[in-house]
């Protein structure tokens, strides 16, 4: 028989913004325009263990620019990654990682819909990296080695967008593992599928994003 106090939650003193680094992630002085390393540094800047970072893009980077931010920052990892969407300039991008040595691992879980939509950055994908084709709407990306666990979380796909799109960087173990217990299990079901096993017209396009 549980108790009451197992089920609820105890109350907790509300939080104060000042005592999280959210509102240091939209720093006034922040000026978006150049390049997206040149902006991530000044935008999102160092992180720490443990901390929480909220950000949006304003449309001048995405996914992989911030996986090129914060590999510079950890140093050699592996990287996990789900999306929605790819291009290629995207998967070169990993390529050049991985040649220089700051990616240590690349892992890929995709939705069905590239087959059709953008079917030659998949292939330089399935080509040259560990690749899962399967259903998945969420945008996310695990960075990890021996000193860093960080998930990074949100709208944002491995495409360029011009439109804001919203994310959050999270320096946490346990959120970090929970995310990677999930995209394993994808990975430990096996579907690998090749570019030839998709019919024409028996994907479901819905969504834009």
């Amino acid at each position: 028989m549980f108790e009451l106090t197992q089920t609820v939650a105890p109350r907790r003193k509300p939080m104060k913004l000042s005592d999280y680094p959210y509102d240091a992630m939209f720093p006034q002085s922040v000026d978006f325009v150049g390049e997206p390393w040149e902006i991530l540094s000044k935008h999102i800047g160092q992180i720490e263990h443990g901390g929480i970072y909220n950000f949006w893009t304003f449309g001048r980077y995405c996914m992989t620019d911030i996986i090129n931010h914060l590999l510079r920052i950890t140093g050699p990892a592996d990287v996990t990654a789900t999306t929605w969407s790819l291009n290629k300039a995207s998967v070169q991008t990993m390529l050049n990682r991985r040649k220089d040595g700051l990616l240590t691992k690349f892992r890929m879980w995709i939705d069905p819909r590239v087959r059709r939509a953008n079917p030659e950055p998949l292939a330089l994908l399935m080509d040259n990296f560990d690749t899962v084709i399967a259903p998945v709407h969420a945008k996310i990306a695990l960075i990890g080695n021996e000193e860093w666990k960080i998930s990074v979380s949100g709208s944002i796909n491995f495409t360029s967008n011009p439109q804001p799109e919203r994310g959050i960087i999270q320096c946490i173990d346990a959120v970090y593992d929970r995310d990677k217990t999930i995209i394993d299990a994808e990975f430990a079901k096996g579907n690998r599928l090749k570019l030839s096993d998709c019919e024409k017209g028996d994907l479901d396009d819905e969504g834009t994003t």
